[in-house]
């Protein structure tokens, strides 16, 4: 009993003592920096995760297509880029400027559990463009729909009212 009392109050004071994030990679490692290539992701059968592509852009069906921006992808991009200063937890990830793709790492409020973005900003000609993002969450087997609010309510933020 006493061992288990003991256990106990190492679960709970590791966070308190290094914080959520650092107990967290203690326990699952770090967040891995993965490189998606839209054009052939394959997402298995995850079930946390959510992933917006162009018609016939993505290897992988999308969960939702991908709504088109009368604007240059570099408008769209500094739309995203404004809206995403707004948002809460959320860090820079890597990224690759050349292909206008971008990562972003969002913690949960309470748990810090982290959820990485992915986006791409699509040229459709000069004044018209699209985006393909894969949102995915590190830990677990369920977001609970996390993703897919996250993706749908920055989409609306975007589109034209």
């Amino acid at each position: 009993m006493s061992a288990l009392i003991g256990l106990l109050a190492a679960v709970v004071m590791v966070p308190l003592l290094v914080g959520c994030e650092t107990a967290l990679a203690m326990v699952f490692g770090p967040v891995q920096r993965e490189t998606i290539v839209f054009e052939t992701l394959d997402p298995g059968a995850r079930t946390n995760r959510y992933l917006v592509c162009p018609p016939g852009y993505c290897a992988a069906a999308p969960d939702r297509i991908s709504p088109v921006f009368d604007e240059p992808a570099a408008a769209l991009r500094g739309r995203w880029m404004a809206m995403i200063e707004h948002q809460p937890r959320i860090t820079p990830g890597p990224s690759d400027a050349a292909a206008r793709q971008y990562d972003f790492i969002q913690r949960s409020a309470v748990l810090r559990f982290p959820d990485t973005i992915t986006v791409r900003f699509i040229a459709l000609g000069a004044a018209r463009s699209t985006l393909a993002i894969y949102s995915r969450s590190r830990y677990g087997s369920s977001d609970f729909g996390v993703n897919r609010d996250r993706i749908d309510a920055w989409l609306a933020a975007l589109s034209p009212a």
